[in-house]
């Protein structure tokens, strides 16, 4: 990869750009004139097709004829809260899906944990668009069995608490609230957990990607073990593994606010420090909900990214396409962001790691 090169990319559904009057008309036209060059087509949620294969070939071929490359990006596990725009609530999961279960004992009602069903039922729809001519899949920050914070989380249903007993005997009979509460930084508790976790992510990551394609994880804000994601590990099992890093920060309250460069950047430098590659990290540049995060704000931010190394912009709209607003801020600040890229230098990766004690989030 040419460090001086800045990489625009944009998800969308099939259904987008199939059945939206405008969308070639002028929304096209609007992503290329701002430097976009991947599209990402998400049409897996949630244990569900958004579109038949049929879409989603069409769609790819239209996309492709427009000078896109065209990818998959999935929602896979669900979300503890709203995840779409607005007030529109999350879609339900499968009903032979198990949720999955809090510390207090509690199931996560749009979210699921892993097991065999989940894994067959990605592997086969995978496969299928590996038929289709995807490459790559990027798999959304639900790829994760915590939400963000710093305390220990995962999924302690009694398949899981059966699988950390049977893996670690010594804690045989540990109460959910005990693991938590002896599992502090650096304990053996704790790093047993965080591994019977991190192994579950990674078995999906391991057992969904067809031979040929290349997986990707969108690690949430400071994501870490504590939410079962091992970057390292990950990359141990695909070195050629894409990452989106950084994340958060979605609406001109956080963007504003006076610790905002510095946690951004805390958190894009962390996970850089994991992934030790430049090459493979993304960055997340969004607005949730739509128009919370102004079109001047948008591009301050990707201006931080530029700077801290990310030469891949991932430009996510939700379920929702981005504004003439939006567009317009891009396509004006064009030059100017193509001239920072190519200006700064990327940052040295020499695999020391980044000590986490920085976690504030808006």
């Amino acid at each position: 990869m040419n460090g001086n090169i800045l990489n625009l990319h944009y998800d969308c559904s099939p259904g987008q750009v199939l059945r939206d009057p405008e969308f070639f008309t002028k929304k096209v036209p609007y992503m290329k004139a701002a430097g976009v060059k991947t599209m990402w087509l998400c049409d897996l949620v949630y244990g569900r097709w958004y579109g038949t294969a049929e879409d989603i070939s069409r769609a790819k071929k239209m996309l492709e004829e427009e000078g896109f490359d065209v990818q998959v990006i999935t929602v896979p596990l669900g979300h503890g809260s709203n995840a779409l725009n607005g007030n529109e609530p999350d879609p339900s999961l499968p009903a032979d899906w198990k949720n999955r279960v809090d510390v207090n004992g509690n199931r996560m009602g749009t979210t699921t944990c892993i097991d065999d069903t989940v894994i067959k039922w990605y592997r086969d729809a995978l496969e299928i668009h590996k038929e289709l001519g995807f490459t790559q899949v990027f798999h959304d920050d639900d790829l994760r069995l915590g939400m963000f914070g710093p305390d220990l989380q995962g999924c302690f249903c009694d398949r899981c608490m059966n699988r950390f007993y049977q893996a670690y005997p010594q804690f045989d009979g540990m109460s959910r609230a005990d693991i938590v509460r002896l599992g502090t930084p650096g304990s053996e508790v704790r790093d047993a957990w965080e591994t019977i976790q991190c192994d579950s992510i990674r078995r999906f990551v391991r057992e969904t990607t067809p031979e040929g394609m290349t997986p990707g994880v969108m690690v949430m804000h400071c994501g870490d073990r504590r939410h079962g994601i091992d970057i390292a590990g990950i990359r141990k099992d695909f070195p050629n593994a894409l990452f989106r890093v950084g994340e958060s920060h979605f609406h001109d309250g956080a963007v504003n606010h006076p610790l905002y460069p510095s946690a951004l950047k805390r958190g894009i430098s962390k996970h850089l420090a994991l992934i030790g590659s430049v090459e493979n990290a993304f960055s997340e540049t969004t607005t949730y909900p739509v128009g919370a995060l102004s079109p001047e704000n948008l591009v301050k931010k990707m201006k931080v990214e530029i700077e801290c190394g990310l030469r891949n912009i991932f430009l996510m709209g939700g379920n929702k396409f981005y504004t003439d607003d939006f567009w317009e801020a891009l396509i004006a600040a064009r030059s100017e962001l193509e001239e920072l890229a190519a200006s700064t230098p990327l940052p040295v990766l020499d695999g020391t790691p980044i000590e986490d004690d920085f976690i504030w989030h808006g």
